[in-house]
């Protein structure tokens, strides 16, 4: 790794970075092709033709500017419209994202040189930002999915009383709580509006991208036009959404240790670098003194913080709730 030039290993580690946007906007891609599959199949619930696919020229048309804003945005994955989503305002999560990213470029600029220095700061910039937002993003979801259980539960217990879906519906938006109550509550004031329950349901799916509130929507879909037995069939998924709450729960529980492991894997450089400054000064003044040693030491982080992420990733990936 030692004998490769800094350009070669700026190359690297733009690759990487290419590879690693290409798949997110991969997964971003299923997520897409997976909405419209569910809309096309609430549409033909309801009787209603699919939706013809957008002409290149209605997209010539629009506004040069609204485009280029909406793909940023995608990039970083904010959306603007949704600020319950984030944990910070948006403002201070960009300009912490751009203080990281002159970090990086200072950092990158040791490593490898000054001419790699502003395009993987802005890499790292636009990672971070789209990390915090898709973090965020990912917590609301998870708040979703854990209330989940119990907003079903509430209509099965309506239904069985025999109340309608719509009052239901109502139900839910003024006793759970956040994020759910909000959430119901526009399905809620969308249907005193006259939106038909399946289209407000579909909606509440495209906005939170949450699988089961589309399994929700296509349920209630097909009972309208079909149907069926509504109770239990919610029943039957309000127990399968429990279940998955409570193995993620026992997950959580057993991974501990992993999590203490990765924790002090973390913390033995530094605490074998403290040790070193007190008993060996000369080892560590190698890093300063000798012209490579600001490359060695930025290149002993990279790859100490390429590691942690790693580990960090096949952690969460592991405890997934959806």
């Amino acid at each position: 790794m030692l004998g490769l030039s800094p350009a070669a290993l700026a190359l690297l580690l733009l690759s990487l970075v290419i590879v690693l946007s290409l798949a997110l906007l991969i997964i971003d891609g299923r997520q897409r092709r997976m909405e419209r599959r569910l809309a096309d199949a609430a549409r033909a619930a309801r009787g209603e033709p699919q939706q013809p696919k957008p002409q290149r020229s209605i997209r010539l048309a629009e506004r040069p500017g609204g485009g280029r804003l909406a793909w940023l945005t995608r990039l970083i994955a904010l959306d603007l419209g949704r600020p319950q989503e984030h944990p910070a305002p948006w403002p201070i999560v960009i300009l912490g994202a751009l203080a990281g990213g002159a970090l990086a470029s200072v950092f990158f600029g040791v490593l490898f040189g000054p001419a790699a220095a502003l395009p993987l700061g802005i890499a790292a910039a636009v990672l971070l930002a789209r990390a915090a937002f898709l973090r965020g993003t990912s917590r609301y979801r998870d708040q979703l999915f854990v209330q989940l259980p119990d907003a079903l539960g509430m209509v099965v217990r309506a239904l069985k009383a025999g109340i309608p879906v719509n009052e239901a519906i109502r139900t839910i938006a003024r006793e759970s709580p956040e994020p759910t109550r909000r959430e119901f509550a526009q399905v809620a004031a969308e249907q005193a509006i006259g939106v038909p329950l399946e289209t407000s349901l579909l909606g509440l799916y495209q906005r939170t991208s949450l699988r089961e509130y589309g399994f929700f929507a296509v349920t209630i879909a097909l009972q309208q036009q079909t149907g069926g037995s509504l109770t239990e069939t919610l029943d039957n998924l309000a127990d399968v959404v429990r279940k998955r709450v409570q193995i993620a729960a026992r997950g959580r529980a057993l991974a501990g240790q992993a999590r203490a492991s990765a924790t002090i894997l973390t913390a033995i450089p530094f605490v074998a670098l403290a040790a070193l400054a007190v008993l060996n000064p000369r080892y560590i003044a190698f890093y300063v003194t000798h012209e490579k040693g600001p490359f060695i030491a930025a290149l002993a982080l990279a790859l100490l913080g390429t590691g942690i992420l790693v580990m960090q990733l096949m952690i969460r990936r592991s405890l997934a709730l959806r």
